[in-house]
């Protein structure tokens, strides 16, 4: 009988050792639990239970793009809507760009170019970009004979008596101003007189024998412009047309009454005004002196540059 008890209480405690190794193996009952990793959308999870701890971590999206949604950078989950491409206008040189992500359509619009003028170059009308050159002045390469305000130079021309006989004295640009206008020279809006004095003086035995008579016209550093009026109309302004910055421009001349003209010391002496009324900023006119046999059987005085610019002709640039 004692044997038999004993063998009860052996088969009891082995009984109980194995339910409790299944209680810590398959159950939580002793807190033995095993947890999942948390997820943007749930805490920890045990596999056994199912009790939770902690709390879910949360999305982590990235910003919208223009193509793309939020995503979350630890599940993928996507949420809202692309931002959507913000097209910048295509420019001269750059198609369409998206002002977000750099992305391009289409194709860049090209230069839209003007024509190259005596002022300027070629210039892009989007853009201002410009290329090259201006055009090349008429007389840019060419060797002239150019006053200088306040220095005298020789001047040669024809005698009064004998338009054979050569009289030589200085011309001078004696002053020079760019002016509006004042009461000799009207002003016109968007415009500026161009006035240069000049002074002529004669000495020696051959002025004062035979005299001189002078000659003066009009060209243009540009164009070498025979356009310039012979004659004045009643306000005593002559016509003529310069190129300004590819236009053609309407613009007047204008000589003023002598300031001196007579005898002075035994020296013959002329002193007068010469206006030219241009576009604001025009730097083209010239003011030429000839030798007056040039224009001595020619209908009028104001013969065409191309007639009387040579070497020997004085050239002031009205600038």
């Amino acid at each position: 009988m004692k044997r038999i008890l004993l063998w009860t209480g052996v088969g009891l405690t082995a009984a109980a050792i194995v339910t409790v190794a299944v209680l810590i193996l398959c159950t939580c009952v002793f807190g033995n639990h095993t947890y999942t990793s948390a997820t943007c959308t749930a805490p920890e999870i045990c596999t056994r239970c199912g009790a939770t701890r902690g709390e879910p971590l949360g999305h982590i999206y990235s910003d919208p793009t223009c193509t793309e949604r939020e995503i979350c950078a630890r599940c993928g989950e996507r949420s809202g809507e692309p931002l959507g491409h913000v097209w910048l206008p295509a420019a001269c040189t750059e198609p369409e760009t998206c002002a977000r992500c750099g992305m391009t359509r289409g194709e860049p619009l090209g230069h839209d170019l003007t024509e190259a003028n005596y002022q300027t170059p070629a210039t892009c009308r989007r853009c201002g970009d410009v290329f090259g050159e201006p055009l090349p002045a008429a007389l840019k390469d060419r060797t002239l004979n150019e006053m200088q305000v306040g220095v005298p130079v020789p001047y040669t021309t024809a005698s009064y008596e004998d338009y054979d006989v050569d009289v030589t004295g200085t011309a001078e640009i004696v002053d020079y101003t760019v002016t509006p206008g004042n009461d000799a020279f009207p002003a016109r809006e968007g415009y500026e007189w161009h006035i240069a004095t000049v002074q002529l003086v004669f000495g020696g035995e051959d002025a004062q024998k035979n005299g001189m008579l002078s000659a003066h016209t009009f060209g243009d550093w540009y164009l070498l412009d025979d356009s310039m009026a012979a004659t004045e109309d009643e306000n005593g302004l002559r016509p003529f047309m310069c190129d300004w910055h590819g236009m053609r421009v309407q613009c007047w001349q204008k000589t003023g009454p002598n300031e001196e003209a007579d005898w002075y010391d035994r020296e013959l002496r002329f002193r007068w005004k010469e206006g030219v009324l241009v576009p604001e900023g025009y730097d083209g006119v010239l003011l030429i002196l000839y030798h007056y046999r040039l224009a001595a059987h020619a209908t009028h005085l104001y013969l065409p540059a191309s007639e009387v610019l040579d070497e020997h002709a004085l050239v002031f640039r009205m600038q």
